[in-house]
C-alpha cells in the first residue's frame, strides 16, 4: 500500500460548479483505481492525501498535476503504508451552510490534532491542512 499527499493552489477564479466538477471526476476516478485518502479545499487551497496501490496512486497524482485547476504543486510526503487510514473514502465533500462555517473549520483544526502522530504523512496533511484553515480571516471562511 502506497501513501501520498500534496498541496496545490487552485487557479484564480475557481467556482463551486469546477470544485464539483473536480470531485465528480475524483470520485469516479478514485474508486475504478481504489483509491481511498482525503481532499480539503480551503482558501484557494488543495491539501490531499491519496493511498491505494503505487502505480495508481503515482497514475492519479500525474492526472492532478497535468490538470489547469491546479498550480504550485507540492509534493509533501510518500511511502509505503502498512494499511489505510481512510478506508471507504474514495472522495468525501461536505460544504457547510454560511452559518456553520467557522465551526465547521474549527472542528477540521481539533481533528487535525488528533491524528495519529506515528505517521510522517499525516502529520504532514494534517499540518497542511491547520495552515491552510489558520491562514485564513472570516470573510474567506464564509466563501470557502
Amino acid at each position: 500500500m502506497y501513501q501520498l499527499n500534496y498541496h496545490s493552489q487552485s487557479t484564480p477564479g475557481l467556482t463551486i460548479e469546477d470544485l464539483e466538477n473536480i470531485l465528480e471526476e475524483a470520485t469516479a476516478t478514485n474508486k475504478k483505481r481504489g483509491i481511498s485518502g482525503c481532499l480539503i479545499y480551503h482558501n484557494n487551497s488543495f491539501v490531499q492525501i491519496l493511498e491505494g496501490e503505487k502505480e495508481h496512486v503515482c497514475e492519479v497524482f500525474e492526472k492532478i498535476k497535468s490538470d489547469r485547476r491546479h498550480h504550485n504543486i507540492t509534493l509533501l510526503y510518500e511511502n509505503q503504508i502498512s494499511s489505510r487510514y481512510f478506508t471507504g473514502w474514495n472522495m468525501a465533500y461536505h460544504r457547510p451552510n454560511d452559518s456553520y462555517v467557522i465551526q465547521f473549520v474549527n472542528n477540521l483544526l481539533m481533528l487535525s490534532k488528533l491524528t495519529d502522530k506515528a505517521s510522517n504523512s499525516l502529520l504532514t496533511f494534517w499540518g497542511q491542512v491547520r495552515r491552510i484553515l489558520e491562514n485564513g480571516s472570516v470573510e474567506y471562511y464564509e466563501n470557502a
